[in-house]
């Protein structure tokens, strides 16, 4: 089986995950983004930290895993983030990478569910699908046409694998799937074709800065924990990148 046939299962399966999440309630929405966080931070801790206690991994990922159900909670949700901090100084070797990380996932966490989902009034279930399709249409394009014709590096020291034709093809495939799905949601054309633009670009820009610190950690992927594309921080990078970006759009009053 190709790599891209598994790339491709593995996809369907998460958005069936995901589809599933959003469809039953807020707690498993916020289950999953949970879970999500503790699998990113113990993939980064896995990569980063130099301990011989093993269990030393599962710390800061437990009260990633919590802060998802105390965004609410600004104390609560502070005291988690100084916590993670603190703990993180412990352990000097690539001390500054990992707290960038834990918090650039904190972030993240914190603008999908309050500015994109719109927690904790009622769920705005068109944006986050709306993000989500656009990023999966930049990912599969991107990968497709930089497969099949891709020459021209983009940023071989950090990732040898893009190019600019096959960042052309991700932003070419968002644009593709706004006009087959999304077209005519805002007044102004101009708006919207800058916005699926922007998105691409952020989730291309998320992916690169990604492979940037694997490149600091001399790794190819995060981990195998996803079938085709690696860890889990291979398959989010794109879609923390695309929060960024579409959190700003939302924040200047163009989202959905």
């Amino acid at each position: 089986m190709s790599n891209f046939v598994i790339r491709l299962i593995s996809s369907i399966v998460l958005i069936v995950l995901i589809f599933l999440a959003f469809s039953i309630s807020k707690f498993s929405i916020l289950l999953f983004s949970g879970l999500t966080v503790f699998l990113l931070f113990y993939e980064v801790n896995k990569s980063s930290l130099s301990t011989k206690h093993k269990l030393n991994f599962l710390v800061s990922p437990v009260f990633g895993f919590l802060s998802a159900f105390f965004l609410e909670k600004k104390v609560i949700f502070s005291l988690i983030c100084l916590f993670i901090f603190l703990f993180n100084l412990f352990f000097p070797k690539q001390r500054f990478l990992r707290i960038f990380a834990h918090f650039y996932i904190l972030l993240a966490l914190y603008l999908f569910l309050n500015v994109i989902c719109n927690f904790p009034g009622a769920i705005n279930f068109k944006q986050p699908l709306y993000l989500l399709s656009l990023i999966i249409a930049s990912d599969v394009g991107g990968y497709l046409v930089g497969k099949s014709i891709g020459k021209h590096k983009i940023f071989p020291k950090i990732s040898p694998n893009k190019t600019f034709e096959g960042a052309i093809g991700g932003v070419v495939s968002c644009i593709i799937v706004w006009i087959l799905f999304y077209q005519g949601f805002s007044e102004n054309f101009n708006i919207e074709i800058i916005s699926v633009v922007f998105i691409s670009l952020c989730a291309q820009f998320g992916d690169l800065n990604v492979s940037f610190a694997k490149r600091r950690l001399a790794i190819k992927h995060s981990s195998n924990f996803i079938p085709g594309h690696g860890g889990v921080f291979d398959r989010m990078d794109s879609i923390i990148g695309g929060i960024f970006g579409y959190s700003l759009i939302v924040y200047l009053g163009y989202g959905l």
